[in-house]
Order: structure tokens, then sequence, then C-alpha cells
């Protein structure tokens, strides 16, 4: 059995799309698993009506009490799937919608390749025309992103090994988990994919992205709702991030160049009016770092992955869309005379 994830708060306008397009998947023997994270709108009633209206598959609602954002959202949704003995699970927003063959061209790729334990999508957006997602990644600047976002989605990128996958929009096989754990909540929202990834990636994992696994996302219709969430999160679990998950054969390439971005991304979210969350995140960040760094000794003790291995894991560059601290690299490369390496995986 194929289980799908789908986190919801406040949703109830958006889940008749995507539990409809969930529910005519052509993959055969799946189940839906929504996790309502403490909905106070119509949320409950819709999933009942859906319920029924999608029946013989399977809808299950996990009723939270209160909203314990995507990480502890989809990790109620996979303790069940995985009591029901899942073999795999699928997480998917509820502010999107899937192609009929996207979870079958998934499960195909992850049959076919034993190694690998995530496979992601070709996540675009609503238009069809514009990419959201072709993979996340992770840069040598401690910023990651999400490869090809707002590039347009012709030609299509071939499938091929990724960093990771985006939360979005991923299959997961069952055993992933008992191997790393499941997400850390302590991300709430953001970045949290990225982490498992990582996490998964320095377990030896492989991550692989499916150019037929085709899905439509309603971008940040979730965080739109909340004023400054976005920019908090952001700013809050970028050091989580780095502090928990990148080895000490890289941290010396990692760190320098995240102490130079990350106060310059804090500084461009001041100049645009958001400077109470940006610095209220940077301030949340920090009181996390104690145990960021006891997860860290956790996390490098049990890494498998060694040697060269762990250089291939950084996009070598800047995110493309970070325009100013671009130009701080561009200035320091000028200092030191070396030339930017090639982008891989561009």
């Amino acid at each position: 059995m194929i289980a799908v994830v789908v986190p919801n708060w406040n949703g109830a306008a958006r889940l008749p799309a995507c539990i409809r397009s969930l529910a005519a998947q052509t993959a055969g023997d799946v189940e839906i698993v929504v996790v309502d994270n403490g909905s106070v709108d119509e949320s409950l009633a819709v999933l009942e009506e859906l319920a029924a209206e999608v029946a013989p598959v399977v809808l299950t609602v996990v009723r939270n009490a209160t909203n314990l954002g995507f990480a502890g959202g989809v990790n109620a949704g996979i303790a069940v799937a995985l009591d029901r003995g899942a073999r795999a699970v699928a997480l998917f927003n509820n502010d999107a919608v899937a192609d009929p063959g996207w979870l079958a061209a998934l499960v195909a790729e992850l049959d076919a390749r034993p190694d690998v334990a995530i496979v992601t999508s070709r996540f675009l957006l609503g238009d069809g025309r514009t990419v959201d997602s072709t993979g996340d990644f992770y840069t040598s600047w401690g910023v990651p992103y999400p490869r090809d976002r707002d590039a347009a989605s012709e030609p299509v990128r071939r499938s091929g090994e990724v960093f990771g996958g985006s939360g979005g929009a991923s299959l997961y096989r069952a055993g992933l988990f008992a191997d790393i754990g499941l997400f850390d909540e302590r991300f709430f929202v953001l970045f949290e994919d990225v982490d498992l990834s990582f996490r998964a990636r320095l377990a030896g994992h492989r991550a692989w992205y499916c150019a037929d696994a085709v899905a439509y996302h309603d971008q940040g219709a979730t965080q739109r709702t909340v004023s400054g969430m976005a920019a908090r999160q952001y700013v809050r679990n970028l050091p989580l991030l780095l502090v928990k998950d990148v080895p000490a054969r890289l941290i010396w390439r990692v760190a320098p160049r995240f102490a130079i971005v990350y106060p310059m991304l804090i500084v461009n979210l001041v100049r645009r009016r958001q400077g109470r969350a940006a610095l209220g995140g940077a301030a949340a960040g920090l009181a996390l770092l104690p145990g960021a760094l006891r997860s860290r000794r956790v996390i490098q003790r049990g890494r498998r992955l060694r040697g060269r291995d762990l250089d291939d894991l950084l996009w070598p560059g800047l995110p493309p869309n970070l325009q100013a601290p671009r130009a701080v690299g561009a200035w320091l490369r000028r200092l030191t005379g070396r030339r930017a390496p090639e982008a891989v995986g561009g």
C-alpha cells in the first residue's frame, strides 16, 4: 500500500481539488491521510463530504488539536501510514493538484532504484507554464533552494539525481523513516524537507527527480494567510539547518559564506518592510542552536557518506535569485582571483 499524506490548516477552499486529484491516481492500492492542524474553518466538514465522494478510495482524517506546522502535521500522518503497513509515503500540499499518473510515476522510479529513498516531482505552478521545483539543493553558501523555480516549464528537464525532494510533492521509502527518523518538528514550517533530505544523504540514501511525475502548486497559499510567516521562518530555520547537518569536512567552506549572506538576507527583508518578522526569526533561530548542536552530534556520528562523496552534496554557487549576495560573491572572487565554479545540475 502507498499512502499520501496531506497536511491541512484552514484549507477548506483548497481541499476539494487536491483530494479529488489524489483519488483519481492510476496507481493501485492508495490511501489518503489528511492531517488537520486545528483548523477553525470548514475543513473538517469538507473532508467528511470528500470521504464519501471518493470512496472506495480510503480517506482518513487525523485531527490535531493545535497547529503543529508542516513537520508536526506530516509526522502524525506518516505514523498512521506506517502503522497500516505502507511501503512508501508520499507527501502532498493541500494547495496542489496532481496529474492522474503522478503517483504511479513516482512509485515506478522508487521500485526501479533500490538505493533511492526519495523521489520528487516536476512541480509546476498552477498555470503549468512555470516551474516551482525540480528538486531541492543545498548551496555552498548555506542557503537551500528549489531548482528551476520561476523558470519556464519547457523544455522539460530530464530525470536524474538531486540533493533532495520537495515536501510538497515527493515519495519516501518507508524504510527511510526507520533509518533516520521523521521530520524535525523544530522547523515547524520551511526547510524541514531539506533537513530530512540532508540527513538521508548523509546516511547514504539517494534522491531522484522524476520528470514524468507532474503536479501543480498554488505556491505559498497557506503562508500568505499569516503575515510575515515566510520571512520569519526563512531567517529562523537557516542556522538550524546548517548547524545540524553540514559535516565538518564542508563546514569550513559553508560557514564563512553563510556569515556574509545571512545578515544580508536580514537587511534585505528589513528594506522590504519585513524587519520585525526577520529579526524575530533571527532571535528564535539563535534560541534553537543549543538543541541543534546536540542533534548534530547524533547525525554526524551516524553518517555513512564519507570523503569526496560529501563534496558532491553542495551546489557550488548561490541560488540564482539572490542577487545582492551574488554581488558580494563576485567581489570576493575578484579579491582572491578565483573564478566561480560551474553550477552542477543547472
